[in-house]
């Protein structure tokens, strides 16, 4: 089988419709596309330079730990819920987060895939499954 270099793998990222975003240990971005910066209304540098904890809503922070720590550990490299986003215009988004862990050369990286849920949730917010799945 081909291997894809990394303009292949940013081609193949930049072509799929979900908002993807993969940083390192240390939570910097290493890579974003456009359907990530449309979703939360930063673009791809605005959002490289932004904290975690300036996206997420304060009440998520624990569980949005817990998720970092699933992937980051042994136990199970992905895991996923339900986190409220913070959109550039300053109103929350639900969003279902995916996050998995996976090596490029030696280095351990986390991947996000970001769906907005917002019109489901906020229709009915007992729809937000806070337990990590």
């Amino acid at each position: 089988m081909r291997e894809l270099d990394s303009d292949g793998f940013a081609a193949l990222v930049e072509s799929i419709p979900h908002a993807i975003s993969v940083h390192d240990r240390e939570r910097n971005v290493i890579f974003s596309n456009s359907a990530c910066a449309a979703l939360i209304g930063y673009g791809t540098e605005e959002f490289a330079d932004l904290e975690h904890e300036q996206l997420f809503h304060p009440d998520d922070g624990e569980l949005w730990g817990a998720m970092l720590a699933r992937v980051l550990g042994t136990e199970n490299p992905s895991a996923t819920a339900h986190l409220r986003i913070r959109h550039r215009a300053g109103h929350w988004i639900w969003v279902r987060v995916a996050a998995s862990t996976f090596t490029a050369d030696t280095e351990r990286l986390v991947a996000l895939v970001l769906q907005d849920e917002s019109d489901t949730i906020w229709g009915n917010p007992t729809a937000a499954r806070q337990p990590i799945r």
